[in-house]
C-alpha cells in the first residue's frame, strides 16, 4: 500500500467525516484514526503532528459538540504519543492497520474524555461508557479501517498495476445470470 499517495485515504477519510452521520447516525466513528495510521507510516513527525492537526481542524469545523480546536489538540496529542509505535506496525499488511487503528481509535478517545472534561465541560463516566467508548467502538473503527481503507487501496493498486481498460475489460468478461454486461 505504499503506492496509494496520501491524498487518496485523506479522502475517503474526509468523505466518511462529511457523510459518516447520514450512513450511519448511532455510530460514531473517528472518521480520521486509519487515516492517521497510514500518515504515521508514510510521513516524518513533524509533517505527521501537522497534518494530524490540520484533520482535527477539519473535525473542528464539522461539529459544533465541542468547543473550537478540541478536536485539534487531541489529534495532536494522540499523535506525540502513538507516532513512534508505527514500528510496530507493518504497514502493507491488512490486519496490522486495523490493529493500529484500534490503538489510535483508543488513545484518541481517552484523551478526548480528558480534554473535554478539562475545556468543556464534566462527563459522567459510568461502566456503558467504558464498555462502548473504550472497547467497542475502536473495534467499530478497525472495521471501519479495512472495509473502507484497505479494500479501496487494495484496489487502487490493483488496478494502477494492470491498467484501467484491463480491469476494465474484466469487469465486463463477468457473467451475471448466464448474460454478459
Amino acid at each position: 500500500m505504499r503506492q496509494v499517495p496520501l491524498i487518496f485515504p485523506f479522502s475517503l477519510a474526509f468523505f466518511f467525516a462529511i457523510c459518516g452521520t447520514v450512513f450511519l447516525p448511532q455510530i460514531r466513528l473517528l472518521a480520521f484514526s486509519p487515516f492517521l495510521a497510514l500518515l504515521y507510516n508514510k510521513a516524518s513527525f513533524i509533517k505527521s503532528l501537522w497534518i494530524a492537526s490540520l484533520c482535527g481542524l477539519a473535525i473542528d469545523l464539522l461539529s459544533s459538540e465541542f468547543r473550537f480546536g478540541i478536536h485539534a489538540l487531541n489529534f495532536c496529542l494522540t499523535t506525540l504519543l502513538l507516532y513512534q509505535q508505527k514500528r510496530h506496525f507493518v504497514e502493507d499488511k491488512s490486519l496490522a492497520l486495523s490493529l493500529f487503528t484500534v490503538i489510535i481509535s483508543a488513545a484518541s478517545t481517552l484523551l478526548q474524555f480528558f480534554l473535554i472534561s478539562i475545556f468543556d465541560r464534566a462527563l459522567p463516566l459510568s461502566g456503558k461508557l467504558i464498555i462502548t467508548d473504550f472497547m467497542i467502538m475502536p473495534l467499530a473503527d478497525a472495521v471501519y479501517a479495512f472495509l473502507w481503507f484497505t479494500c479501496p487501496m487494495k484496489l487502487f493498486v490493483h488496478i494502477k498495476k494492470v491498467g484501467w481498460q484491463a480491469f476494465y475489460s474484466k469487469l465486463l468478461s463477468y457473467t451475471v445470470r448466464g448474460q454478459k454486461l
